[in-house]
């Protein structure tokens, strides 16, 4: 059975003993060895090997995965074990390796699977799941459905919006904290609950799912803590000060991507107020979560795990980036001179469809821009334009042709455009 210690999602930082009220180093609790049985469609090919992969919610679940092979444990199961840190919520789905490819996972209604969610909650967990399908080899089975409440514990209010994943499948809670999730294969499945917003502690436990019925599960969760945590920040060497730095992290505050402040030694900081005792993701960037990232040695997507010990009230974490850059293709510069608006210039890329807008940086009256340090390893030419709100609703008032770029370039691209009026303007 393989075991693996998973390395390039979570990143350690610096020593501290737990429990403590005030932490001025930190590190995330030991690793502990959790294993995944997973049971094949009977129409599964045989002598094609099934993928375990763990993604990566926080950069996209479409970017970023790790693909890890699986041993086979019996004539239709396939088992891996890996090393977490206790409290990790690890998001994953699985796959086959065929001749045409990776297949993935498709549920019981032929959709594809998003993500499946365990909780690390402690030393020698075993998490048993069932394939209902693949995506080449749609097969009929006959399913049930998981319903309930989910209300805060001792108080007994309903948790509205709170996440509850079975086999694959989400749903969330209503206002009145009920919840339902249909088409689940039949078999014993792992019930995850858990709140975005890090409100209330996570919680998990088996549903047996039988067909053609529901299986009741109303579940209690218990309201957390948050701490004040200082991130310190040193950014990369070649890093352009005054340059906006941000943080940005899947729960929290982190989410509304808030911008650090430059501090007098050359780092930069802020203080936020965390979650304790959950899986908090979160990275530093000069854009979002997947445009401008911070990136590790290996040029890869770097993401930082952050667990608050239970009691923790403050903490100071300390980080420093090693590049901005991907080292497999160069970056572009995007200049652009417009009449100025009175207020802020965005750029946006269309990659499948449009992403977030990205602020430009002022270089004086008219005059903005942007380096896009990564992912430029795109095939195909990027679509981007310029707009003055964080909908990017006004536009330029008469574009031409859709805007362009070539990526996967060796030396630094730099594009000049301009805008003779914006929309409204």
């Amino acid at each position: 059975m393989k075991k693996l210690l998973l390395g390039c999602l979570v990143i350690l930082l610096a020593a501290c003993s737990g429990g403590e009220t005030d932490l001025t180093t930190y590190e995330l609790p030991s690793n502990v060895e959790v294993t995944f049985n997973v049971l094949l469609p009977e129409t599964s090919p045989a002598n094609e090997a099934a993928v375990f992969t763990i993604l990566d919610d926080l950069t996209g679940l479409a970017f970023n995965p790790q693909h890890l092979e699986m041993d086979r444990s019996g004539d239709s199961s396939y088992a891996i074990t890996i090393n977490l840190p206790t409290g990790t919520l690890v998001k994953y789905r699985y796959a086959r390796q065929s001749g045409a490819g990776t297949i993935d996972e498709i549920d019981a209604g032929g959709q594809p699977v998003a993500f499946r969610a365990f909780l690390v909650d402690g030393p020698g967990h075993v998490a048993h799941d069932l394939i209902a399908s693949w995506a080449d080899l749609p097969t009929a089975r006959e399913t049930g459905q998981v319903s309930g409440t989910v209300s805060q514990s001792g108080s007994g209010a309903p948790l509205a919006n709170i996440v509850v994943t079975v086999a694959g499948k989400q749903a969330r809670t209503d206002g009145g904290g009920h919840f339902a999730i249909q088409g689940l294969p039949e078999g014993l499945q792992n019930l995850v609950v858990y709140a975005e917003d890090g409100t209330h502690l996570p919680f998990q436990q088996g549903a047996l799912v039988a067909a053609n019925s529901d299986t009741p599960a109303n579940v209690q969760m218990l309201p957390n803590l948050m701490a004040e945590v200082f991130f310190i920040f040193a950014p990369p060497a070649d890093h352009t000060a005054g340059v906006p730095i941000y943080v940005v992290g899947n729960m929290g505050t982190l989410v509304s991507k808030p911008t650090l402040a430059s501090l007098p030694d050359g780092r930069y900081g802020i203080t936020l107020q965390v979650p304790t005792g959950v899986d908090v993701r979160y990275k530093y960037t000069l854009g979002d979560a997947f445009w401008n990232p911070e990136h590790d040695a290996e040029g890869g997507f770097l993401v930082r795990q952050l667990i608050v010990p239970a009691g923790t009230t403050n903490m100071t974490i300390e980080d420093t980036s090693l590049a901005w850059t991907s080292v497999s293709t160069a970056p572009i510069w995007f200049q652009l001179s417009a009449p100025d608006p009175g207020s802020a210039v965005y750029i946006q890329f269309k990659l499948a469809d449009w992403g977030p807008v990205l602020p430009m940086w002022p270089l004086g009256v008219g005059s903005w821009a942007y380096k896009l340090y990564s992912p430029t390893n795109f095939a195909e030419p990027l679509e981007y334009r310029y707009c003055l709100d964080a909908g990017c609703t006004i536009l330029e008032a008469a574009p031409g042709l859709p805007r362009s770029v070539q990526g996967n370039q060796a030396t630094t691209q730099i594009i000049e455009d301009s805008v003779d009026a914006w929309q409204g303007q």
